[in-house]
């Protein structure tokens, strides 16, 4: 009998912020952008333990009109998996965290409330229009959506982030109305929902083992963002479980076909949270 071809591996495209392109996570692609786009990043492990081509579209800055104009552009009906991660820069998120760190409370709570309002207000639509348009140019693609991390655990443990508890408590909040605005636009579009909250409770920043970075002043870009083991262990299981890749940490060739975009995002640097001098 003839030997049978091999199986072509399926493909994955990854879309999103910098949570989604690994940013904080270190080892960056050398890819001619300033994405920084990770190998430590959930959607390269995700692919190298699974023997999926991935499609890299992810990019730090983006909101969801780049990720709209810029990086669906490589979605097919051959599409296998889709994940995206984004609407963090939409509301705001570098910029609130930058008036938090200062002695403004006042000032820090307005600019949560400002961020919240546009949850509540503009950001539904906006992931819904994102997720279907996914789902129509991807029509056989599982989608996937996920959440960003609540970053904070009540206490402070650098001179430079002396948040209050008022503060943090109200970034956390933040964080979960974000969330829940997420989980319902995918829900609406019907795509799937990966919720990565739980799997970084008790990993927060200042925790004894934080998978979140706390303020980095020469590396702004690291400020706030999930490091190397918060992409292993926050996002990549849960993200994995959702996209009906089962719950293995191992497997696969661990060295998967990367292909990346250009700079998919109209600001690299939007997501970077700045210390006021």
């Amino acid at each position: 009998p003839r030997p049978k071809p091999p199986k072509t591996p399926s493909t994955y495209v990854a879309f999103g912020d910098s949570y989604a392109s690994g940013t904080g996570a270190g080892s960056y692609l050398a890819d001619g952008t300033s994405c920084y786009r990770s190998t430590n990043s959930y959607p390269v492990l995700l692919a190298g333990a699974n023997n999926l081509v991935l499609d890299f579209q992810a990019c730090s800055g983006s909101t969801i009109d780049d990720v709209r104009s810029s990086q669906l552009v490589t979605l097919t009906s051959a599409t296998t998996y889709v994940t995206v991660t984004a609407g963090g820069n939409d509301v705001g998120f570098a910029d609130t965290i930058t008036t938090c760190l200062g002695i403004d409370t006042g000032a820090c709570l307005a600019k949560v409330a400002a961020a919240e309002g546009v949850i509540a207000t503009e950001l539904p639509w906006r992931l819904r229009t994102l997720y279907t348009d996914v789902r129509g140019k991807a029509p056989g693609a599982k989608v996937v959506a996920t959440t960003y991390p609540r970053l904070f655990n009540g206490r402070t443990c650098h001179p430079l982030t002396s948040f209050t508890s008022a503060e943090m408590s109200a970034m956390n909040a933040a964080a979960d109305k974000l969330a829940d605005a997420i989980r319902d636009a995918a829900a609406e579009a019907g795509v799937g929902f990966a919720d990565v909250r739980t799997p970084f409770h008790g990993h927060a920043v200042c925790d004894s083992a934080p998978r979140i970075n706390n303020v980095d002043i020469l590396r702004r870009y690291n400020s706030f963002h999930p490091n190397a083991t918060g992409q292993a262990s926050g996002y990549s299981p849960t993200v994995k479980a959702a996209l009906g890749l089962g719950g293995k940490t191992g497997g696969g060739t661990g060295k998967p076909k990367v292909t990346t975009g250009a700079t998919t995002s109209t600001d690299t640097q939007r997501g970077q949270v700045r210390v006021q001098g």
